[in-house]
Formats: C-alpha cells, structure tokens, sequence
C-alpha cells in the first residue's frame, strides 16, 4: 500500500503542476502589465456550501488483435456536507471480458455493481454517529448478492477543510449468497475515511471497511480504495484508483480477493 500511495502522490504532483504553473505565469504576467489575472480554467468555483455535490465517471478500455480485451467502469455520486449532516449516496459498475489471443471467444473478466448510501450527525467538532447501508453483486466472484446494513459511532481525527480523517465503529448485519451458500450474521464493523486535497486541484482519497462475523472469526471481508483525483478543467477531472475486495471465506472454487486498477474522466454535474 505504501509503495501505491507513493505512485499517486507523484501522479498527482505530476498532472497538478502544469494547473499550477499556469497560475503562476498569469500572476506573474499580471504583475507585469498592471492588470489582475484571470482565473485560470481549471480553477475551483465557489459553490454554494448547502448544495449537493454531484459527479459521473466514466473510464474504457479496449485492445484488439494478438490480445482482445474490454473493459467499461461507470459511477454516479451525490454528497452533501452542511450543518453537521453528512449524506453520501453512490453507485458503481464494472464489466470487462478478454479472450488470450485473437481467435478465441471473449469471456467475461469482472462483472460487478454496487450501491452504497450513507449519512452522519454531527455531534460536536469531534464525534459522529451514523448509518449506512450496501448493496454488492458480482458474477465472477460468485456473489449472488451481499447486503450489509452498519450503525455506528465515529470520531474525526482531523477534520480540516484541506484534510480530513474519519474513524468510526458499530455492529452491522450481513446478508449474503455466495454460490449456492445463503448467510444471515451479525458482524462487529470498523471503518476508515479519509482526503487530502494537497493542492487547490488535486487531492488523495482512501476508504476501508473490515467486518467479521460475530459467530465465526475466519469468516471476515474487507473492502479497501485509494485514488487520486486531479482536475483538467473546472468541470472534468481525472481519477485513478485502486479497489480491493478481499472475502476470507469465498464461493467454492473462487479466489478471496478481487484487485482492480481504475481510470477514468469525472464530469462534475
């Protein structure tokens, strides 16, 4: 993890230097001519702090020839962060198929959606407590469906407006399908969130989640996403990202853990 969060940091500085070079070289031209330099395109508006934040990111891959392959990721999402409620609701989905060389059919690689919704009072300048819920589908790994319904009680260890850290805990209840196996358990849940906007169009963002069954302690999953976020313009921005989806106890004949590295364009609604 560590050696990835070394590689978005300078993936960031790299795609957020040129943003802030700009800047500088119209200041600096203003100086110049008398004159107060324009915003540059890629600058943050001012937005209204009780209005929803909303985005959709699209990212495509696809190769033909010796090697096909294809792969599509979509995600919609709408935040909100004002007089101490914080709402959060997304959606996400992944499909990808590849053949190993360029006669055989195409099977399918991933095939996955989920949805997520979740919400935080705030207590004071440090304490939260909250309720969320989850939905997951995934065909390749043989998760006919896993519901996850997780009350908890959190704490911000920072909670600046360049930088933010979260930690919460509580018990949640999982229902799941894994192959032909149906699960019903109560599963104590510990979480983290945090974001770091380390220039004025850039920032770093990381979630985890660990659960264990209350019944069984060799039944646990994590689920885990770092990214990195940098703006092109005002209205379109990069993200690449990595997911890991880790199930100790898996479908039969199934791995226990599910890497994906995404790319895509994020269009700020």
């Amino acid at each position: 993890m560590r050696s990835a969060l070394k590689v978005l940091i300078v993936v960031g500085a790299v795609l957020s230097a040129p943003l802030s070079g700009s800047a500088q070289g119209l200041a600096g031209l203003a100086k110049g001519t008398g004159q107060e330099a324009a915003a540059p395109a890629c600058a943050t508006p001012v937005v209204d702090p009780s209005a929803w934040v909303k985005s959709v990111t699209a990212g495509f891959n696809y190769t033909d020839g010796n090697s096909k392959t294809s792969s599509i990721n979509l995600n919609g999402k709408t935040t909100r962060d004002y007089q101490g409620e914080v709402y959060r609701f997304e959606a996400d989905y992944n499909y990808g198929n590849a053949a190993a060389d360029g006669e055989t059919q195409r099977e399918e690689t991933k095939n996955n959606t989920r949805g997520t919704a979740e919400y935080k009072h705030i207590l004071d300048e440090v304490y939260f407590w909250g309720a969320g819920t989850s939905i997951f589908h995934d065909d390749i790994a043989s998760i006919r469906y896993r519901s996850i319904l997780n009350p908890s009680l959190g704490a911000y260890v920072l909670r600046e407006e360049s930088i933010k850290l979260s930690l919460e805990a509580g018990p949640s209840y999982v229902w799941e399908k894994k192959g032909a196996d149906t699960e019903n358990y109560l599963a104590p849940r510990v979480a983290d969130r945090f974001e770091w906007k380390f220039s004025p169009t850039a920032k770093l963002f990381q979630w985890t989640e660990y659960l264990v069954s209350a019944d069984d302690s060799s039944n646990y999953l994590v689920n885990a996403e770092m990214g990195l976020e940098a703006a092109l313009t005002s209205l379109v921005n990069v993200v690449i990202l990595v997911r890991d989806n880790y199930v100790n106890q898996p479908a039969e004949d199934r791995k226990q853990n599910d890497i994906a590295t995404i790319t895509g364009l994020k269009v700020n609604l």
